[in-house]
């Protein structure tokens, strides 16, 4: 039943991303990101059936099962290093000497643009660390649980706490703009899975947290790259978002794509 749910969950994410990617392309305008044809209630119900099929395999999933080794899914690691590591670089690069797009908000202050610009470079130190973390496991594969990497890992897990925060901060809050929304619970999507991966991944002998994972890497691999990546990718081609933004929307997609592994691997052999 697991493994049903689990394969569920999965294709049917993948065929609402392609959906989604078909509403942006046609029905959703680049500029103010109202839907032009169709109601909002409509794609908002349709998110539902994916997030109940996770929560499903979450809770078919049984408590007592513990995470093993074979479950880590480190490999998928470099990938996501890389790309955070990219991400990090670009950003520090593009705030230091002023490529950075210009903000959205045509009354900031100055205060407020170097506040911002500070929280982009802390946003950017934080992926390098978890970049980091990430090269470490891979490279020291099941022996990395030292309090070394789990420090590093709690520092770098902090770029997707900030990053929610800056998109709650950021976004103009509208219900009837979706990409907006989008790009918020992607955003809690990624810390949630991120958040539970760490807590298993050092504490395996918990009972209960594997539900977790199963749960929040399927959660991760809706929003994050059947929805996110898409939609930074028509941003990007439609002049509406930065380099950043699609770097960023990547690191996310990986992300999620890393938590399906993980959550399948479970899900399918347990």
């Amino acid at each position: 039943m697991k493994k049903i749910f689990s394969v569920a969950a999965l294709a049917v994410s993948a065929v609402l991303g392609v959906l989604y990617l078909l509403s942006l392309l046609w029905w959703t305008d680049p500029s103010t990101g109202f839907v032009t044809w169709g109601g909002t209630q409509t794609r908002y119900f349709a998110m539902l059936f994916p997030v109940l099929l996770a929560f499903c395999v979450g809770r078919a999933t049984s408590a007592k099962v513990r995470f093993r080794n074979a479950w880590r899914s480190t490999k998928v690691l470099l990938p996501v290093s890389m790309a955070s590591a990219v991400y990090g670089f670009m950003t520090i690069f593009s705030v230091l000497f002023g490529a950075q797009t210009p903000s959205r908000s045509h009354h900031l202050t100055a205060t407020l643009a170097l506040l911002g610009d500070l929280a982009e470079l802390l946003l950017a130190v934080l992926f390098l660390l978890f970049s980091l973390w990430g090269i470490l496991i891979f490279l020291g594969g099941h022996q990395g649980q030292t309090s070394a990497s789990l420090y590093l890992g709690l520092a770098g897990s902090t770029a997707f706490f900030l990053h929610t925060v800056l998109c709650f901060l950021m976004q103009p809050a509208s219900l009837y703009r979706i990409p907006p929304v989008v790009e918020i619970l992607a955003a809690l999507a990624a810390l949630v899975f991120v958040s539970t991966y760490l807590k298993v991944y050092y504490l395996p002998e918990q009972q209960g947290s594997v539900r977790g994972v199963c749960r929040n890497g399927l959660l991760a691999f809706f929003f994050c790259t059947c929805l996110e990546t898409p939609q930074a990718i028509w941003q990007f081609a439609n002049g509406e978002g930065s380099l950043l933004n699609l770097l960023l929307g990547i690191v996310l997609g990986l992300v999620g794509l890393w938590g399906a592994m993980v959550s399948s691997k479970v899900s399918w052999n347990c």
